[in-house]
Formats: structure tokens, C-alpha cells, sequence
């Protein structure tokens, strides 16, 4: 009866996964990609790493892209959380430059964000910002042998400055529903 129970409730309620909705954290201005970066966990599908440090790559607008998607509920708490791998981005440290990483969520001010001004900011350190490299983006291994042509970038947690101001806005947007990839654009 108990096994029932909980079966009925796991029916009505879900794991709250299932519902939770998703988005990408994009970046705000295309730079040198039109269809725009989103934050990235290098690798695609059963080759995603989880220990690499994350990048920026071309939003994955209709194909797979669960290595790019944030959870909303998440953010709002300060966490940005990649509920596919339930692991959140961590800055390895405060200083110009450091790495981001997925680790277990624990709330660590290495992990605590703040949305402000359209700028992702480490709460404990306000001055320091999530950052797109200032390097032209380059194709990705993929990108190279496939038609869509993917770009990649790096990131990183820098100051907050007038200098990077284009590099350092973001924004959270929903996928769009799409059958297949977004092709590049003439350049």
C-alpha cells in the first residue's frame, strides 16, 4: 500500500525536475557570433566534461543542448545550476581570471551570483564579473567538419570594467523551439 502511495504521489508531483524550467545564459551582445553565445560545458552529448573548465560556445538553438541550460528556480536563489548534472558554477577563485567550474551545489560564496545591471556578479565580490575572453572566437572541433559552423570562447571571472562592459552583460532566455540547427549567417 505504502509503494502505491507514493507511486500515486510520484504521478501527481513528479520529481520537479521535469517542471522546472530551463534557459540559457546567454550572452547579451553577439560580438563576433550572431547567434549569439551561450555559457557551455565543453563537449557535446556522452562527450560533455563536467571537469572542464566551462566556455562560451554558439547557443545550440534546435539541436541537442542540454550542456547549456540552467535552472530558473536556481537562479533566482543565486545559484546557476545545470539541473542535467545537478552541479552549479563555481569560481575557483575571486581573482582576475580564475576558472569556472561545476561542483556539487553547497551556496560557497564561490557560488553564490547576483543579476545585476545584466551583469552576473559573485555576491561576496560585487566588483568581479562573469567575462567572455577578449579573443576572436574560434570554430570548435565540430564546428570545423559541420555545417553549422560552431564558435567557441573562453570565460572567466574578471573585474567589472567599461573596458570588457560588452563581454560582461547577460542575459537568461528560454530556447527556442526549432527543427534543426540555426545555420551561420553570411559573413
Amino acid at each position: 500500500m505504502r509503494s502505491l502511495s507514493i507511486l500515486i504521489l510520484f504521478l501527481i508531483f513528479g520529481t520537479g525536475l521535469a517542471n522546472a524550467e530551463t534557459v540559457f545564459l546567454k550572452a547579451f551582445y553577439p560580438l563576433d557570433e550572431p547567434r549569439f553565445h551561450c555559457v557551455d560545458i565543453p563537449g557535446h552529448k556522452a562527450r560533455v566534461n563536467t571537469a572542464r573548465p566551462l566556455s562560451v560556445h554558439t547557443c545550440k538553438e534546435g539541436i541537442w543542448h542540454k550542456d547549456e541550460l540552467f535552472e530558473s528556480a536556481a537562479i533566482k536563489q543565486g545559484l546557476l545550476k545545470m539541473p542535467e548534472y545537478d552541479l552549479c558554477v563555481e569560481a575557483a577563485n575571486a581573482k582576475d581570471g580564475a576558472e569556472l567550474v561545476l561542483k556539487p551545489c553547497n551556496g560557497s560564496p564561490q557560488q553564490s551570483w547576483v543579476h545585476q545591471n545584466y551583469r552576473l556578479v559573485l555576491k561576496a565580490h560585487p566588483d568581479k564579473c562573469l567575462t567572455i575572453g577578449p579573443e576572436p572566437s574560434r570554430l570548435t572541433r565540430g564546428g570545423k567538419r559541420l555545417p553549422s559552423k560552431h564558435k567557441a570562447r573562453s570565460l572567466a571571472l574578471n573585474s567589472c570594467s567599461d573596458r570588457a562592459f560588452a563581454r560582461q552583460l547577460w542575459r537568461f532566455e528560454k530556447p527556442q523551439k526549432r527543427n534543426g540547427s540555426v545555420m551561420p549567417f553570411s559573413q
